[in-house]
């Protein structure tokens, strides 16, 4: 069984936090009662909540990406607590694309503000009309 749970910020940011049975610690007979699955995942949708940001933790990584891929104009984006595997993910883009991110963490809010030149990548395998 898999939870998802949603929250939408009055600026229309939406986080999102996800659980799912775990058989091989939650028991004997590998049962786990649905209000224990629920409280799981609503700790968890908090934790997002309280990291701040306009991305949750598991999607900082594919918003880098496709901010370094983009077209050759500024990308910026507001995110909590930088993830390790984030973090990994930011040297990876500079290893492969050459792009590197500005990093500015805001104390006022306890969040970091990420910007980079995009490297105007184009599929030059798409056919064209």
């Amino acid at each position: 069984m898999t939870m998802h749970l949603t929250d939408q910020s009055m600026e229309g940011h939406v986080l999102v936090a996800k659980t799912s049975l775990n058989v091989s610690s939650s028991g004997a007979r590998g049962k786990m009662l649905s209000e224990d699955l629920g409280q799981k995942a609503a700790a968890l949708l908090l934790e997002e909540i309280r990291r701040g940001g306009c991305i949750d933790t598991g999607m900082q990584s594919l918003a880098f990406v496709l901010m370094s891929l983009g077209p050759e104009d500024v990308a910026r984006v507001r995110v909590g607590t930088l993830s390790k595997y984030s973090i990994e993910a930011l040297r990876l883009i500079k290893q492969m694309v050459g792009i590197e991110f500005k990093v500015v963490p805001d104390e006022e809010t306890r969040t970091v503000l990420l910007s980079c030149l995009g490297s105007g990548y184009r599929n030059m395998a798409k056919a064209s009309t």
